[in-house]
């Protein structure tokens, strides 16, 4: 007959966790609870190494992120999200101003892993795998690393200070570097028969077309491009004059970037997009903000034809409706038969999402995710190629966001591992705690914090970052509302509630995982003993028969009483 216990099994916060409800938490896979707990009790090192396991920009995130973790948050069905995304930003922020180094993790392996790309997936990857113990060479085109982090992310969402602090520590980690390097097939064939494994991180570079007339015309720039010369500072060769129109294709963040870079040097951008603003792909506090700077939005126009005339560019636009919800999840935008719009502008800036080149790898190939099957490689190569991040676009989910190439670079890592051998523990399939599974009578209602911005006044002419950190104590303050869903925070009400089948083990609180607080006396376990599990606020408690796949944890935290001498 199977028995009944209860037993701590640390859950899954919907936060950093993907459901059956459509969320997708932190594609980095941020241990939230844990750092945030961390946090709360003002060990804000601690709580850095641990954003530092699975995200090498978490002071990058903590500014750019469009933060799907804040709504997944089951805080926000009792009163409001916790402020994740500004949380995340001090801890980094501290550390680096702290001078934490990275920590590694392994012995050196003797395993050389080349990677093709310095963007954020490139250096994600090469990060993961020095703190593992691998040599690792990065391979970069242009004269800085960074790719899509210096070159598509303005100053004023990441200044260049901090991205110099999240290069550095990758460095600190063991990972090369070498700058001015271009990668054709006769090199690529080189750098993969020198390796152990090759990871080909290369980004969507190729770029983004409408496929409409006229769109080859002058004055006409790709976002990336036009996003590129402004960060690098060479947007004199942009020649913008004072007051000019510029029009900006798309919806999603690149859009808005060439928008407000365009607004600080002194133009006055519109964007045109064949949505609307639910289904940008760009968050829609976006909008508000980009207005307010002077960024002006034209909905349900999708351009269909640019002209050049004696004004500039002339560029006609089929006004679209929305109609039922497409492949994308998004409603499909239709259009209205024989209704045009006409704007004209100075300049074309086409934010439509670019798309990878990979030519370099040969004439023919196969995206398999995170393989890069290469027929044209000598066979006894084609097992050494990986791919992560935007250059895996159309095989690999999630793509676009620097934190959805963190993500992507975790798997890639992961199966590189395995393929040089190694023996990965897998993380068990743990159950989520969801918000019915919260005991929200231990909480009380409070607020989200407010971010301090500088003025839209301060922001003209000038690329100074435009949100601030907060300071610590707010920070701890906020960290405080977390649910900690799914883990033990020694709380104690389990132990209140146990009718003394429980013992506490005083310990220090430890980010790891299962790490046991309490212990269960066999011989006092009882009916009672269960409401230990429906005291815990927090579900990091659960119930399991002795037959459970779990049936480990009953050996790690039960003790018979005579041996309870012992154990203490």
């Amino acid at each position: 007959m199977k028995r009944l216990y209860p037993i701590y099994i640390n859950k899954k916060s919907p936060c950093y966790s993907k459901d059956h409800l459509g969320n997708s938490g932190c594609p980095a896979k941020n241990d939230i609870p844990r750092f945030l707990y961390l946090l709360s009790q003002e060990r804000v090192g601690d709580a850095f190494y641990v954003l530092k396991e699975t995200n090498p920009f978490s002071a990058g995130c903590g500014r750019f992120c469009d933060h799907p973790c804040e709504t997944a948050c089951n805080r926000a069905k009792f009163d409001e999200p916790v402020d994740i995304k500004a949380l995340e930003r001090f801890v980094a922020d501290w550390g680096y101003e702290n001078n934490l180094k990275p920590i590694l993790k392994s012995d050196s392996k003797n395993k050389l892993i080349s990677i093709i790309g310095s963007g954020p997936a490139g250096l994600s990857a090469g990060y993961f795998l020095a703190i593992n113990g691998y040599k690792v060479v990065i391979y970069e085109k242009h004269s800085k690393p960074g790719g899509l982090l210096i070159e598509g992310i303005p100053a004023y969402r990441y200044p260049r200070e901090i991205f110099e602090k999240e290069l550095n520590f990758i460095r600190e980690a063991g990972v090369e570097i070498i700058l001015n390097q271009h990668i054709d097939k006769s090199k690529f064939v080189n750098i993969v028969e020198e390796s152990d494994a090759v990871i080909v991180a290369t980004g969507a570079q190729y770029p983004g077309k409408l496929n409409i007339d006229g769109e080859y015309l002058d004055n006409i720039y790709n976002g990336i491009e036009f996003l590129r010369l402004i960060n690098f500072g060479e947007s004199d060769k942009l020649n913008i004059q004072e007051n000019e129109k510029i029009g900006v294709i798309g919806g999603g963040y690149t859009a808005f970037d060439v928008a407000r870079c365009s607004v600080r040097l002194g133009a006055l951008p519109s964007i045109i997009y064949r949505r609307t603003i639910g289904e940008m792909t760009a968050h829609p506090g976006e909008v508000e903000e980009s207005k307010r700077e002077g960024v002006q939005f034209y909905f349900l126009n999708q351009p269909i034809k640019i002209e050049k005339v004696r004004e500039g560019l002339r560029l006609i636009c089929q006004v679209m409706k929305l109609g039922p919800v497409d492949e994308s999840g998004r409603s499909k935008p239709i259009p209205i038969k024989d209704k045009y719009n006409e704007f004209i502008f100075d300049k074309i800036v086409m934010a439509v999402g670019d798309k990878p080149d990979l030519s370099f790898v040969g004439d023919s190939f196969v995206n398999e995710f995170p393989r890069l099957n290469c027929p044209d490689l000598p066979e006894d190569l084609r097992d050494k190629v990986f791919i992560c991040g935007d250059a895996a676009m159309g095989a690999a989910t999630p793509t676009g966001m620097v934190v959805r190439a963190v993500g992507s670079a975790q798997k890639t890592v992961e199966a590189v591992r395995n393929f040089l051998g190694e023996e990965l523990e897998k993380d068990t399939n743990r159950e989520i705690a969801f918000y019915e599974d919260i005991n929200t009578k231990y909480f009380q209602k409070t607020g989200r914090m407010i971010e301090e911005n500088i003025t839209f006044e301060e922001r003209k002419r000038n690329f100074n970052e435009i949100v601030k950190t907060v300071d610590k104590d707010v920070a701890v303050l906020m960290a405080k509302r977390c649910f900690y869903c799914g883990i033990c925070i020694q709380c104690d009400w389990c132990y209140f509630y146990s009718n003394n089948s429980l013992i506490k083990k005083f310990k220090e609180w430890s980010p790891e995982k299962d790490m046991v607080y309490y212990m269960y006396i066999k011989e006092n376990i009882s009916s009672h003993s269960f409401k230990s599990v429906e005291a815990c606020p927090r579900s990091a408690l659960s119930v399991i028969s002795d037959e459970s796949k779990f049936e480990k944890y009953i050996l790690s935290q039960y003790v018979e009483y005579s041996k309870l001498s012992e154990e203490e």
